[in-house]
């Protein structure tokens, strides 16, 4: 059971490490046609900042759920170090626990946003205000969906496998 959900998660881990390659060229992508647009020739790109934003805060989300499943969220660690195991393990499932409580009020959340965003557009765009709000119901997902294995599977005694580093 451990390894096919290990299994689950390392082709998710892939797709997840693809998703942000892709966002990164079209990042670059489009900050380097803007530099263009306004410094040597007309692309006809309307907007490019704001598509520059959509991408980064797809990137931005997307990566933060990228560091969960690498159990390298933001903390500070000065005391954990001098702690007992036992203890650190203690902290680790609580502060997961209290995660997985922050992302289940967070996610209906991020769906209003998406709710309310489908009919404001994102001005001289394609895309309406639901699309950057879709990335970050798309990331809180994903973190749900890792925090959650993860506290189940210790829980159970096992340890997921860790994401191979980029």
């Amino acid at each position: 059971m451990i390894d096919i959900l290990n299994r689950v998660l390392r082709v998710l881990d892939l797709l997840l490490e693809w998703v942000v390659v892709v966002l990164m060229i079209s990042l670059v992508a489009i900050v380097a046609l803007q530099f263009v647009d306004r410094h040597f020739i007309d692309t006809g790109i309307a907007a490019p900042d704001q598509y520059a934003r959509v991408a980064l805060v797809w990137l931005t989300f997307i990566g933060f759920a990228v560091a969960v499943r690498a159990a390298v969220n933001i903390r500070v660690d000065l005391i954990d170090a001098h702690l007992p195991a036992k203890v650190r393990f203690v902290l680790e499932m609580a502060f997961d626990a209290l995660l997985v409580v922050l992302l289940v009020v967070l996610v209906p959340g991020s769906w209003r946003l998406i709710v309310i965003g489908k009919d404001q557009e994102l001005l001289g765009t394609v895309f309406s205000a639901a699309v950057p709000a879709a990335g970050v119901l798309i990331s809180f997902v994903l973190m749900l969906l890792f925090v959650g294995t993860r506290l189940i599977v210790r829980l159970m005694g096992h340890e997921l496998q860790k994401p191979r580093e980029l």
